[in-house]
């Protein structure tokens, strides 16, 4: 929700599905993984995420505005290292920070029912890497 151009990528946060409407994303965790882990129990995590951005993408201006607006989160996102984040394991939060976010894809993904004018879809997967302080 911090990107500067949040308002151009959505208006409406889902979880695990994004609307038709433009301007609609969702938010699908993928999965967690055990990176490393020292002799004291300290982690480092990774957790991947896919994100479905639907944009209206009627011309070609705007299917390049769109490709733009996710070329330009992609690169925000690999700059967010260092922030401090608390995760639950096993009902108790530990806290750590991130120290990696990878991004790949901002592809289109779908047309939903074969029509431009009812907002195209996109894909953005990312990877997190962070640590947990035992």
């Amino acid at each position: 929700m911090q990107f500067p151009k949040i308002s151009l990528v959505c208006n409406n946060i889902n979880v695990d599905f994004t609307d038709t409407e433009p301007t609609s994303y969702g938010l699908s965790s993928v999965g967690d993984s055990l990176v490393f882990e020292d002799v004291l129990g300290n982690q480092t995590r990774q957790h991947s995420f896919m994100l479905y951005s639907t944009f209206s993408g009627i011309n070609d201006f705007e299917r390049m505005s769109n490709s733009q607006t996710l070329t330009e989160l992609s690169v925000w996102l690999s700059k967010q290292e260092g922030i401090r984040i608390t995760t639950n394991i096993d009902e108790t939060e530990y806290t750590g920070e991130i120290i990696r976010i990878g991004v790949s894809g901002g592809k289109l993904y779908e047309v939903p029912l074969n029509n431009k004018a009812v907002g195209l879809r996109y894909q953005l997967q990312i990877e997190v890497q962070y640590t947990v302080e035992m």
